[in-house]
């Protein structure tokens, strides 16, 4: 069997207080560069608040840096961040905001999608 490169995108949707769910998202999107693959992340839902600047949680920043630094791609519900009342002054810098159009797109555009 041949291994293939695949376009990966990483849904993270459960809110990062109480639970590692979202911090799995992370270190899923940093294993798939170490695999060879191109993920992409999006928050979604309560995942939003895993971009807050105020999250100051260690392994989250680790793994946001690490991200980064492969020059990975971070993406944020509009919609997800207006229900909650969050402004793009509130979360990370290099946040992409996406409309309902532009998540469509990311799932479609990529082969896999994982979900935390």
């Amino acid at each position: 069997m041949q291994f293939k490169e695949r376009k990966v995108l990483i849904v993270v949707r459960s809110k990062p207080f109480g639970k590692i769910t979202s911090f799995e998202g992370w270190r899923a999107a940093v294993g798939m560069y170490g695999m060879d693959h191109q993920p992409t992340l999006l928050f979604l839902g309560d995942g939003v608040y895993s971009l807050m600047k105020t999250m100051d949680d260690k392994p989250i920043r680790m793994f946001k840096s690490t991200y980064k630094g492969f020059g990975g791609r971070i993406c944020a519900s509009k919609r997800s961040m207006d229900e909650r009342s969050i402004t793009r002054e509130d979360i990370l810098e290099g946040v992409d905001l996406v409309d309902a159009e532009g998540i469509g797109a990311l799932l479609s555009e990529n082969e896999v999608v994982l979900t935390f």
